[in-house]
């Protein structure tokens, strides 16, 4: 085997042993932003779920009829 062969045979496996690393750290970095898009999704379902429950206690008829019974005279 040539030298020039040799030294491309080398340099050919670096850059893919250097493309394989770049290309799992990509994927790491892009699983942890899905991940994290993932967590800040459901904590806001979460979010109005709450609001909704809120809302639905203020206009609940049962909860609604003492209070306007009140403000009558």
């Amino acid at each position: 085997m040539s030298r020039a062969r040799f030294v491309y045979i080398v340099f050919f496996m670096t850059g893919a042993l250097v493309f394989t690393v770049h290309l799992r750290a990509s994927s790491v970095r892009l699983f942890n932003q899905y991940r994290s898009a993932m967590v800040e999704q459901k904590h806001i379902t979460q979010q109005l779920w709450q609001q909704q429950l809120r809302f639905e206690s203020l206009i609940n008829p049962t909860v609604l009829t003492p209070r306007l019974q009140e403000q009558t005279p």
